[in-house]
């Protein structure tokens, strides 16, 4: 994997004073609306939602059980903290990082370039496009659906949970040589994930979907009646 990938997961908001743009403070619930940019937009207190709908910002930071979500616009760099939430479904988050004991979901139409995970948070993946993902120390990455395009990486006590059906994982091969995890995301969508990093092999869990085991457990059992039809007529 790139070398960012693993060792970008300290996200920090970029400088004080660093853009021209100000810097945006939300203690309460409140909107990024299309046409403004930001310096630093900095969400504090357990009660507060922001909702950007567009525009621009060089740095959000979540804190406390805040919680932003993104449906439009641009940003470089998101960083959830404390126990804050950031739901990510359109625009471009440039960089993800996810720490402390937050959580955040990448969907829909968004698109990024590289996310990583660390501390005890989680950071789950159900639609759009990214580059790249990564998880380090005790850091929770699910993958449910989306595109990653370039590799995912791996690498302390962090968990990879990868859930679809028909779902295999190679320890070699792959655009990096660390191999390659395959298979079917609950829409029927095929996907191969190269993987980068020694250890990202050992982190990933292939778990298939609750339809999947049902539809397995409805083909036993029609299997099982069919075989016990059988074996009655064959006695009569």
């Amino acid at each position: 994997m790139r070398n960012a990938i693993i060792t970008m997961m300290v996200v920090l908001l970029p400088a004080a004073g660093a853009s021209a743009y100000p810097d945006k403070y939300f203690y309460s619930s409140g909107q990024i609306l299309p046409g403004e940019h930001w310096n630093n937009v900095y969400i504090y207190n357990d009660d507060t939602v922001v909702d950007m709908l567009g525009g621009g910002a060089d740095g959000i930071g979540t804190y406390d059980a805040s919680t932003v979500n993104i449906l439009g616009g641009y940003v470089s760099t998101l960083s959830t903290l404390d126990l804050s939430t950031a739901n990510v479904s359109g625009g471009y988050v440039y960089i993800l990082g996810a720490m402390g004991q937050s959580t955040a979901t990448f969907s829909g139409l968004a698109a990024g370039m590289s996310f990583g995970v660390e501390d005890s948070a989680t950071l789950n993946v159900t639609g759009g496009m990214v580059d790249a993902v990564g998880a380090m120390e005790q850091g929770t990455l699910n993958l449910r659906g989306g595109v990653v395009s370039d590799c995912l990486g791996a690498r302390d006590l962090s968990t990879v949970n990868i859930f679809g059906y028909n779902l295999a994982k190679a320890p070699t091969g792959g655009t990096y040589g660390y191999g390659v995890v395959s298979g079917y995301w609950w829409d029927e969508t095929p996907f191969t994930i190269n993987l980068n990093g020694s250890e990202t092999y050992s982190r990933i869990n292939l778990i298939p979907e609750p339809a999947t085991l049902i539809l397995l457990a409805i083909g036993a059992s029609a299997l099982h009646r069919r075989s016990y039809k059988k074996i009655r007529t064959s006695h009569q």
